[in-house]
């Protein structure tokens, strides 16, 4: 008597994975080519007056005197890139006289970095979007941050023009595994395309770090495992002299 032939459902479901992957591949290459990498738009005087926190005319007047970056003029107005917004400010604040206003609004001595975590106790509720524009609006504004993905969807991540699941990206959870291959947080972290903003990725493997935390608890490395709290401090404290501000994007199942 034969037997059927059981359902091989790990077949398909790698079928299934395949498509997918070979779609966000398409999307991503159409969406930054030719080098699937993602741009910054350029910033016209206004705005750059706001982020840098000074008038529009004196802007004119730097410009006008031949001091600054030079930038670009279309139509009879200017526009400045990330990078130039940076060189205005390093301009402004050696140039700088009686006001004590910081045109790089850097850490002064004896100053700790700031951490700020975007948490909610659902998923859906806007967490990646508000960590994203705070992480965006501090480094264009002059701040050096740090954007912390510990969601294993990644959707910080991707929003930053990385992709996990096809970039083969390391993420916090190497910097924070209980084994030898443990990573420093330094080789971990990616630059993004807006100057003074870097990301600690994410991706499916972070969420192995739960499961990790209960068996070193129970193995020989128990203290370490009870201290599981402490290993995200502890890894930024690796890289405290490069950043003002972190901003860590919780996921919701973190959150309570």
């Amino acid at each position: 008597m034969s037997h059927p032939q059981p359902n091989r459902f790990d077949i398909e479901i790698a079928q299934q994975g395949a498509k997918i992957s070979n779609a966000l591949h398409m999307l991503r290459s159409q969406q930054y080519p030719p080098d699937a990498k993602k741009g910054l738009r350029k910033f016209q005087l206004g705005e750059v007056a706001d982020f840098i926190g000074v008038t529009q005319s004196h802007l004119r007047q730097i410009h006008l005197e031949g001091k600054g970056p030079e930038v670009e003029s279309v139509g009879g107005r200017r526009y400045y890139t990330a990078d130039q917004m940076l060189e205005l400010r390093d301009y402004l604040e050696a140039n700088k006289k009686s006001d004590k206003r910081y045109y790089v609004p850097r850490r002064r001595e004896g100053e700790p970095m700031q951490v700020v975590s975007v948490v909610n106790f659902k998923g859906g509720s806007g967490k990646t979007t508000t960590a994203a524009h705070l992480a965006q609006y501090l480094a264009l504004t002059g701040h050096r941050v740090l954007a912390v993905d510990l969601d294993p969807q990644a959707s910080l991540t991707s929003l930053f023009g990385i992709q996990p699941e096809l970039d083969d990206t390391a993420s916090l959870y190497e910097a924070l595994r209980f084994d030898d291959e443990r990573k420093f947080i330094s080789e971990i972290i990616q630059p993004t395309n807006i100057p003074g903003l870097d990301v600690v990725p994410a991706n499916l493997v972070l969420q192995e770090y739960e499961y990790d935390v209960p068996l070193a608890i129970s193995s020989k490395k128990g203290e370490d495992g009870r201290l599981f709290y402490m290993r995200i401090f502890n890894a930024l404290k690796q890289v405290d002299d490069r950043y003002d501000v972190v901003v860590i994007d919780c996921p919701h199942s973190w959150d309570t």
